[in-house]
C-alpha cells in the first residue's frame, strides 16, 4: 500500500497540471495565518530577465544586511532550489516541515501552488525579513499575485504562452502588469513600444517606466533592482553574481558556458552576449522544449553558428522538464536522447562547450557535474 506521504502528495499534485486562479490560494494563506503579512514581498513577473532580476534582488539585498527569501522556479537540481533563504536552497527537512503544514489544510492545490505556499511558510519560519516572489506564469491570475506586497517589479516581455495570456504583445504585457497593487511602488521596464506601453499603464496606473542602457542581461537585471529597492527605500549594494544557468561560465579540465535561453527573444538577447566570449574552438549542446516558433526561436543561434562556426554540434532532449524535449531539433545533426550521454559524447578537444535552448537542459548539465544552484 502506497504511504501518503507529504512528497507523495506534491508529487500527485503534478497530474492536475495548471490551473490559474487566486480562489486556492488565498484560503490557504488564510488557513496558514497570512505568512505572506510577516515579511515585505516583493513581487517580479515578465518574459525574460525576471528569474535574473530576482537573483540581483536576492544578492543585493543580503549584501546589504538584510534576512532575505526568494520563490522562483522552475527548479534546476532539486526541488527545495524553489525555496531559498539568503541566496541558498533550505534543507530537505525544512522543506518538509511547512510541505506538511500545507498538506494538513487538505485545500485541493497545483504544484505550483503547493511550493508556492511552502516558500512563504518557509521562510517565515526561517526569519525572513524580504521576500522575493517570482512569478510562475503572466501575473493577473498567477497564485504569486496573491500576496500583499511591498512592491513590483517587470522585466521584458514577449509574446509568449498566448495561447492563455493572449495573441498580441499588448494583451501579455496587461497580463503581466496585472501584479500592480494600489499604492504599491512598482518599476517596468520600458518595452519600447507606445501601445504596449499604454496596455500596460491601463493596468499600472502608478507604475514607473525605466529604459535601460544597452548592457547586458545580468547588468540590466541588476538596474532594475537597484532602481527598484530606491523606489521602496531598502539599502542596496551592487556587486557582479553568479546566477545558475544564466551565462554561467564553468571553468575546469572542460570549459562550459551554461545559458537558459528557452524562447525566441530570450534567445535573441542571449546569443550578442555569448559571441562576445566565445572562443575560436567550440563546441554546441542543444536541447530545447516546444515551441511555439522554432524557426524564431533557433534562427539567432543559426547566426552564431554561421559566424563562429563550432567544432561540433550535437543534440539532445532536457528532462525532468514540463514538456518532453524536442527530439531532433536540428535535422542532420547527431542526436542524442540523454544528456548525460550527450555531454559526455564530444570528440575534438575544444576550449568551451556551449549548453544552451532550455533552462532544464542547463539543470541536467549542472547535476551531471555534481554543482549546485545557490546565488552567490
Amino acid at each position: 500500500m502506497t504511504v501518503d506521504t507529504p512528497r507523495d502528495w506534491l508529487n500527485a499534485s503534478k497530474a492536475k497540471g495548471m490551473s490559474l486562479g487566486l480562489s486556492r490560494v488565498n484560503a490557504a494563506l488564510e488557513a496558514l495565518g497570512r505568512p505572506d503579512k510577516d515579511m515585505d514581498c516583493i513581487h517580479v513577473a515578465g518574459s525574460n530577465g525576471k528569474g535574473s532580476a530576482c537573483a540581483q534582488l536576492v544578492a543585493g539585498l543580503v549584501r546589504a544586511g538584510y534576512n532575505v527569501g526568494l520563490f522562483s522556479s522552475p527548479h534546476l537540481i532539486t526541488i527545495e532550489e524553489r525555496v531559498r533563504v539568503n541566496g541558498k536552497s533550505i534543507s530537505s527537512e525544512d522543506f518538509d516541515a511547512a510541505l506538511s503544514k500545507v498538506k494538513d489544510l487538505e485545500i485541493d492545490l497545483t504544484f505550483f501552488e503547493i511550493t508556492y505556499l511552502v516558500s512563504l511558510v518557509s521562510c517565515r519560519d526561517a526569519g525572513v525579513s524580504i521576500m522575493v516572489l517570482e512569478t510562475g506564469l503572466g501575473g493577473r491570475l498567477d497564485a504569486t499575485r496573491s500576496a500583499d506586497v511591498v512592491g513590483c517589479l517587470v522585466t521584458s516581455v514577449s509574446l509568449e504562452h498566448s495561447e492563455i495570456l493572449g495573441d498580441t504583445i499588448e494583451k501579455v504585457s496587461r497580463e503581466k502588469a496585472a501584479i500592480w497593487r494600489s499604492g504599491v511602488p512598482m518599476l517596468i521596464r520600458d518595452p519600447g513600444s507606445a501601445s504596449v506601453r499604454n496596455a500596460m499603464r491601463d493596468e499600472a496606473i502608478s507604475a514607473r517606466f525605466y529604459a535601460p542602457e544597452a548592457t547586458t542581461f545580468m547588468e540590466e537585471a541588476a538596474d532594475l533592482a537597484e532602481r527598484l529597492c530606491a523606489m521602496i527605500g531598502y539599502s542596496f549594494v551592487r556587486r557582479p553574481i553568479s546566477w545558475p544557468a544564466r551565462m554561467q561560465y564553468i571553468s575546469g579540465e572542460q570549459n562550459y558556458l551554461l545559458e537558459a535561453a528557452h524562447n525566441p527573444s530570450g534567445m535573441e538577447r542571449a546569443i550578442p552576449e555569448i559571441a562576445a566570449i566565445l572562443p575560436e574552438r567550440w563546441s554546441l549542446l542543444l536541447g530545447t522544449s516546444p515551441q511555439n516558433n522554432m524557426e524564431a526561436f533557433l534562427s539567432p543561434l543559426y547566426a552564431l553558428i554561421a559566424a563562429h562556426p563550432p567544432l561540433e554540434i550535437i543534440t539532445t532532449e532536457p528532462q525532468e522538464g514540463r514538456y518532453p524535449g524536442v527530439e531532433e531539433p536540428i535535422k542532420g545533426i547527431l542526436h542524442i536522447k540523454n544528456p548525460n550521454t550527450a555531454i559526455q559524447s564530444f570528440s575534438i578537444p575544444n576550449d568551451m562547450i556551449l549548453v544552451t535552448g532550455s533552462l532544464y537542459l542547463c539543470g541536467n548539465i549542472l547535476s551531471f557535474l555534481g554543482l549546485n544552484a545557490d546565488i552567490v
